[in-house]
């Protein structure tokens, strides 16, 4: 009776990584075929060839051996199986650990002051409104009106690309506190009084780096470039901006004070991934024609009352849904991030070869900026930006990591004058990573910041010479 069960079990279980595998098989097939359209060849064919090679492995294991070395040979797959995910399991977490250990010393001093724990961004904002008396508000980002019905009938034909002006506005935190500050005019992060400069000498265009993320407004690289160079400057930037709400943001507000220098800040972890969701906005697609407008110049009461709406229904869903909500994705994506072996497929270099391309419209996009900045002489920079990763996994001469080499290439072909800070900074310095946050945050340290914007004046002012 036993050795019928048991040579069952054994071919079972052998029936269960067929079925994995054919999984797999069928899944690779669906993303490279049905997602990528056929494009992703060079990238998927790896793993069309390890799934089938372990199809057919599995199979001739099946009908060809005996029972004691099927036996063997499950126990050592799955102690291999167990060790690849405990590898994974570990690596993934202690980065984690450590950031929440990190985290957690930086407060440890508030914690003895209070029982209350960590603060969160809206016990911030309700301490300074009830103890200071202060019109306080969240960083509201463009980005959020590319969702769905978000925007409501009666001012559906507006779509903000700053936040609520003249505010004291609580931003984000990487490190001991959440940094705050007074938006200028039209909701960004500048002191207001930039605007009143006749001649605006440099404008920066970009994401939460142009905008700050997360040091004091004279830290980040408008406030770094007017202690420096005692010039005029503005940032329009703003967190999650991706090419074209960049490209919008410059015809808005760009054209009225017409910079002699206008600083596109580009980052390559995600501004290719933002335009993608981006270009599915119709409305926001109108900006690549030549004479649109929404005139938000001329709109600001209407984009703070828009904008104070929608903090108010966000903050009385916010009990309800932020804790429980944001901590369900938070599991779910480390879940889901684990049994896709993202690391041991790194440490392999089988992810080597990923690429999404570049959306043709990036190029139209830049060609459209750099049209309209010469309409008034000014000069068009592209700054290139590199993610810490780049640092902390080893992809410091990877120019096919997260498409470097061809941003670049397209850019010089569009004859864009680049400042590449991967080039011009970080491959200059023995440790690259100590100007990121604390070493462990994906946005620049104060003196990230400040060596970057010398850097990127120092190479204007040559290139301007030389010219």
């Amino acid at each position: 009776m036993k050795d019928s069960i048991r040579p069952n079990f054994i071919n079972t279980i052998i029936y269960f990584y067929i079925s994995i595998f054919i999984f797999l098989l069928l899944y690779t097939f669906y993303r490279a075929e049905i997602i990528h359209g056929g494009n992703q060849l060079l990238y998927y064919y790896k793993y069309y060839l390890i799934f089938i090679f372990f199809i057919i492995l599995w199979f001739l294991i099946l009908f060809f051996l005996n029972k004691k070395n099927k036996s063997i040979l499950i126990i050592i797959a799955s102690t291999l199986f167990f060790l690849l995910y405990f590898y994974e399991t570990i690596n993934f977490y202690s980065p984690t650990l450590l950031k929440i250990s990190f985290i957690k010393s930086l407060n440890k001093e508030a914690l003895k002051k209070s029982q209350l724990g960590e603060k969160s961004k809206q016990d911030i904002i309700n301490e300074l409104k009830t103890s200071k008396g202060l019109d306080v508000v969240p960083t509201i980002f463009p980005k959020i009106f590319l969702k769905k019905n978000i925007i409501d009938s009666s001012d559906k034909n507006i779509f903000p690309l700053g936040g609520v002006s003249n505010t004291t506005t609580v931003f984000c935190k990487e490190g001991k506190e959440y940094s705050i500050y007074m938006s200028d005019r039209y909701g960004f992060n500048n002191p207001d009084n930039e605007w009143n400069n006749n001649e605006i000498v440099w404008l920066l265009i970009g994401d939460s780096f142009a905008q700050g993320s997360c040091v004091k407004q004279y830290e980040n690289f408008a406030g770094q470039i007017r202690l420096i160079t005692k010039e005029s400057a503005i940032s329009l930037g703003m967190s999650g901006n991706g090419p074209l709400i960049e490209l919008a943001s410059l015809k808005e507000y760009g054209y009225k004070k017409k910079p002699k220098i206008v600083l596109w800040f580009y980052f390559e972890r995600n501004d290719l991934d933002d335009l993608r969701f981006e270009k599915h906005n119709s409305f926001l697609l109108q900006y690549l024609n030549k004479d649109f407008s929404q005139n938000l110049y001329e709109k600001q009461k209407v984009i703070d009352k828009k904008l104070k709406q929608h903090i108010q229904i966000a903050e009385s869903k916010l009990e309800q849904e932020t804790t429980e909500t944001d901590e369900y994705k938070d599991k779910f994506l480390s879940i889901k991030k684990i049994i896709r072996l993202q690391i041991v497929r790194d440490k392999m270099a089988l992810d080597r070869g990923l690429d999404y391309g570049i959306d043709p419209l990036f190029k139209k996009i830049m060609i459209d900026a750099k049209k309209f900045v010469n309409q008034w002489n000014g000069e068009l920079y592209f700054i290139y930006l590199p993610d810490k990763e780049r640092y902390s996994n080893n992809k410091i001469k990877d120019d096919k990591y997260l498409n470097r080499s061809k941003i670049i290439n397209i850019i010089k072909k569009l004859n864009i004058p680049i400042i590449d800070i991967h080039k011009e900074f970080f491959i200059k310095e023995k440790d690259p990573v100590s100007f990121f946050a604390y070493r462990i945050f994906g946005h620049y340290s104060p003196d990230g910041y400040h060596e970057i914007s010398k850097v990127i004046i120092k190479k204007i002012k040559e290139e301007r010479l030389n010219n």
